[in-house]
């Protein structure tokens, strides 16, 4: 494991190479203004439409596709609602209008390029981890975890978590709490609150000390599986966080129980 912080480039400065090498050395990589400023409200008001729709039948803002069911039984689709909707999430795959917008953005925005090169693949992306979000107030604390304890460590992955509002540090809407590190497996304490996390005292004590970065609407964070984090976690926020999460597999290493989804 090496100790460090998390490097920062402008989204002009972004490429393929200088991700996969920020995130083999550091972890992470923070991209200033990577999402112009004229997606953000319109992404935001559909996040609500989304989440405000769910469940009601014939709408435009939420209608998953039939063949949803074939690749997701239904327990385990009714099992990714209840928890995304418990956090204040909905999956994209069941807004199909939304995702459609989302590619047509990210392909703008050379994301598809982006990923082809860091992940020296074509890449996919998941049903399950390509997430609109609206964060809960109050936050709850969450468990510091790397998504690898559940997607499995053999994969290769690249997470683009993209705030549509400015969110983290002192700003009143929760970012995220991350260890500035990269570390190159799955961490066990056998303390934290579920299977899948780590414990608070054992961040402290084997791990650098942990950040919380500011964020402005539009910056993006990149990490893969094994980057350490959580919800940003304080006594008190006022203002809810919006974004969109988006997990992209390389295809030949993609998690089967995340449901891949091919990008074309």
């Amino acid at each position: 494991m090496t100790a460090t912080s998390v490097p920062e480039v402008p989204a002009a400065a972004l490429t393929g190479p200088l991700l996969r090498e920020a995130i083999a050395d550091s972890g992470a990589l923070l991209v200033r203004g990577l999402l112009p400023g004229t997606h953000h409200a319109p992404l935001r008001a559909a996040i609500d439409q989304v989440l405000a729709a769910d469940g009601k039948q014939g709408s435009p803002w939420f209608d998953p596709p039939p063949s949803l069911l074939e690749v997701m039984p239904a327990r385990e689709l009714a099992t990714s609602r209840a928890f995304h909707r418990s956090s204040g999430s909905a999956m994209c795959a069941e807004a199909p209008a939304i995702a459609e917008h989302l590619l047509a953005l990210y392909e703008s925005l050379a994301l598809d390029d982006l990923a082809s090169q860091c992940l020296e693949d074509r890449p996919c992306l998941s049903v399950k981890k390509w997430v609109l979000r609206r964060s809960h107030l109050a936050v709850e604390e969450a468990g510091w975890h790397q998504d690898g304890a559940f997607m499995g460590a053999g994969i290769q992955s690249i997470n683009l978590w993209l705030p549509l509002t400015d969110c983290g540090a002192d700003t009143g809407a929760p970012g995220l709490d991350i260890v500035p590190a990269r570390i190159d497996g799955l961490l066990r304490d056998g303390e934290g609150t579920f299977d899948w996390s780590v414990s608070p005292a054992f961040v402290k004590r084997e791990l650098p000390p942990w950040q919380s970065p500011r964020f402005a609407a539009g910056d993006a964070l990149f990490f893969d599986h094994f980057f350490l984090h959580r919800t940003q976690y304080r006594a008190h926020f006022s203002r809810p966080r919006y974004a969109v999460e988006t997990w992209f597999f390389a295809e030949s290493r993609a998690p089967a129980n995340q449901v891949p989804l091919s990008w074309r």
